[in-house]
C-alpha cells in the first residue's frame, strides 16, 4: 500500500529514470529477499504444535529457524551484490546516474539482509496466532515510510534517500518483531542450546518444496520489471511498477486472507477443531472471489482514467498493462487460498512444478513479447501461462482435498462471477462515455453496493450470510470496546 500511495510522489519528485533505477535495485533484491521455503514451514510447525502446548517442540523449531535465518542472510545478500555487478551494468540509463545507482545496490544489499536476519520472529508469531499484532506492526511501517519519504521529496533529497528510508523501516519492524516475540511468546524461546540437526532437517524437508514454489513466484512477480530495465529506456520500468503495483494492491485482498489461512490450517492439522480445512478453502475461495471482484471490475473499467489522474499523461501507458495484470487475476485467484492449506498438510510438491514451469514460460514469452510489442508484450507474455495452468493448479487442490469439481464450479466460480456479470456489463457500458473524473468513485460505489447485494442475497448460502454477519457484528463491537473511556 506504501508502494502505492508513495509512488506518483517519488516519480513527480525525482523523475523516471531516477524511480526506473530505484524499481530496478527493488526488483532485484526482491529476487533474493528469500526464505526458501523455512518462513512457511516456520509457521506450520509451530501451529501444529500450538494445540498440544509442546513448548519443547516450539522452541526448537524457533532455534533451528533463527539459526537458517541468520545463515541466508549473509549467504543471500552476498548473492543479491553479485546480482547487482550483472544486471545494472547492463541496465540503460545516464552516466551521470551511475553513483545513485550503486548506492541504491549497497542499500538494497543492506535490506536483503535485514529482512533475513529478523525474519523468523514474524513466523513464530503467526503460528501462535499473533498475525494482527504484525498486521499492526506493518501498517505502522507503512505509515511511517509514507510521511518520510514524502518529507524526503519536498526536501528534494534524492532517490538514494527514499532507499534510506525503506531500510530504516525494515529495521525497525525487524528489532519490533523481535520484542513482540519476546512479550507475546516468552515461552518460545531461540536459544541455540535448543538448536537440533533433527528438527532442522524436519523443516527443510517441508521448505525445499515451499523454496521452490516461493523462488518461481518470485521471479513470476519481478521478472516484468527486470526485462523492462533491461530492454527498454530505464524511465519504462517506472511505467511497469506502477501497473504491477495496482495488479498487487487488487491482489492483497486475497493475499490478506492467505497470509490468516497458514496457521488456522495448521492448528487444524494439529488437532484444533473448528472449520474443515475442506470447506476452508471453498467458503475461502468463494469470498476471495466476490471481494477480488466487487474491486478489480471498475478498475478494470476506469483504469484508463485512474492511471492519468495517478500519473499524469504517462498514465495510459500504465493502464493497458496494469489491465492485462489484472485480467489474469480472474483465473490465478482460484489457487491463492489452496496454497497455505497444502503448506499445512505437509506439501506442496504439485504446486511447486506448476510454479516452475510459469516461470520458465511466462519469462521466455515475456522477453520475446516484449521485444516485439514494447510493455504490454511483457505483461501478456506473464500472465498467459498461469491462465493455461489454473485448471491444474485447482484440480490438485480439490483432489487433495476430497472435493468434487462440480461444487467448486458453482461455489467458487459460477456464483462470484456469474450472478454479476450484468452489472458488470452496465458499468462497462457506463465506462465507455468517460464519465469525469469525480464521478468515478460514485460509479464505483454504486457498483459496490449492487454487487453486494446481489452477492448477499442471491449467492451466498444461510451459512455464508451468518459468517458476513458475525464479522460484520465483531467489528462492530471491537469499534465501540475501543470507543469506550
Amino acid at each position: 500500500m506504501a508502494y502505492v500511495a508513495l509512488l506518483p510522489v517519488v516519480l513527480t519528485a525525482f523523475g523516471a529514470e531516477s524511480y526506473g533505477l530505484y524499481v530496478l535495485t527493488v526488483a532485484v533484491g526482491s529476487l533474493f529477499q528469500q526464505d526458501l521455503g523455512i518462513g512457511g514451514a516456520t509457521t506450520r510447525f509451530i501451529g501444529v504444535a500450538v494445540p498440544s502446548h509442546d513448548v519443547t517442540r516450539m522452541r526448537s523449531i524457533a532455534s533451528a529457524s533463527t539459526v537458517f535465518f541468520v545463515i541466508a542472510a549473509f549467504l543471500l545478500a552476498g548473492a543479491t551484490a553479485a546480482a547487482f555487478a550483472l544486471v545494472v551494468p547492463n541496465a540503460r540509463f545516464d552516466d551521470d546516474l551511475t553513483p545513485t545507482a550503486w548506492a541504491l545496490c549497497v542499500l538494497g544489499v543492506v535490506n536483503v539482509f535485514l529482512t533475513l536476519v529478523f525474519a523468523s520472529n514474524r513466523q513464530i508469531l503467526a503460528g501462535v496466532g499473533r498475525l494482527n499484532d504484525v498486521n499492526y506492526l506493518l501498517i505502522g511501517v507503512a505509515v511511517f515510510r509514507i510521511l518520510v519519504t514524502v518529507g524526503v521529496c519536498w526536501a528534494d533529497l534524492g532517490i538514494v534517500a527514499v532507499a534510506i528510508v525503506d531500510v530504516t523501516a525494515i529495521l525497525g519492524f525487524g528489532v519490533a518483531t523481535y520484542v513482540l516475540r519476546r512479550l507475546r511468546a516468552p515461552e518460545i524461546s531461540a536459544r541455540p542450546r535448543d538448536f537440533r540437526w533433527r528438527v532442522f532437517r524436519e523443516l527443510f524437508g517441508v521448505s525445499s518444496q515451499l523454496m521452490v514454489l516461493d523462488i518461481a513466484g518470485v521471479v513470476i512477480m519481478q521478472v516484468g520489471g527486470i526485462l523492462t530495465a533491461l530492454l527498454m529506456p530505464i524511465a519504462f520500468a517506472a511505467l511497469y511498477a506502477a501497473a504491477q503495483r495496482i495488479y498487487l494492491l487488487v491482489k492483497e485482498v486475497t493475499g490478506s486472507l492467505a497470509t490468516a489461512v497458514l496457521p488456522t490450517a495448521s492448528m487444524r492439522e494439529g488437532g484444533a477443531t473448528g472449520t474443515p480445512v475442506a470447506e476452508l478453502y471453498v467458503r475461502g475461495t468463494t469470498f476471495a472471489n466476490m471481494l477480488m471482484t466487487i474491486v478489480l471490475v471498475p478498475t478494470l473499467v476506469f483504469m484508463p482514467a485512474i492511471m492519468t489522474a495517478w500519473l499524469g499523461p504517462e498514465g495510459a501507458a500504465a493502464a493497458i498493462v496494469a489491465q492485462i495484470l489484472l485480467i489474469s487475476m480472474f483465473a490465478n485467484n482460484n489457487h491463492l487460498l489452496a496454497v497455505p492449506i497444502l503448506v499445512a498438510q505437509g506439501s506442496v510438491r504439485g504446486y511447486a512444478v506448476l510454479h516452475v514451469i510459469w516461470a520458465v514460460t511466462g519469462t521466455a514469452l515475456a522477453a520475446v513479447l516484449g521485444t516485439m510489442l514494447g510493455l504490454p508484450g511483457i505483461a501478456v507474455g506473464l500472465t498467459l501461462p498461469v491462465l493455461l495452468l489454473e485448471p491444474l493448479y485447482v484440480l490438485i487442490a480439490l483432489r487433495r482435498l476430497g472435493l468434487r469439481a462440480r461444487d467448486f464450479a458453482v461455489r467458487c466460480l459460477l456464483l462470484p462471477f456469474g450472478t454479476v456479470a450484468p452489472l458488470a456489463v452496465l458499468l462497462y457500458l457506463a465506462g465507455l462515455f468517460d464519465p469525469p473524473l469525480p464521478l468515478i468513485p460514485v460509479f464505483a460505489a454504486v457498483w459496490a453496493v449492487c454487487a453486494g447485494a446481489v452477492y448477499y442475497f442471491l449467492a451466498l448460502d444461510a451459512g455464508g450470510r451468518e459468517i458476513l454477519r458475525a464479522s460484520v457484528s465483531a467489528r462492530s463491537r471491537s469499534r465501540h470496546v475501543e470507543e469506550a473511556p
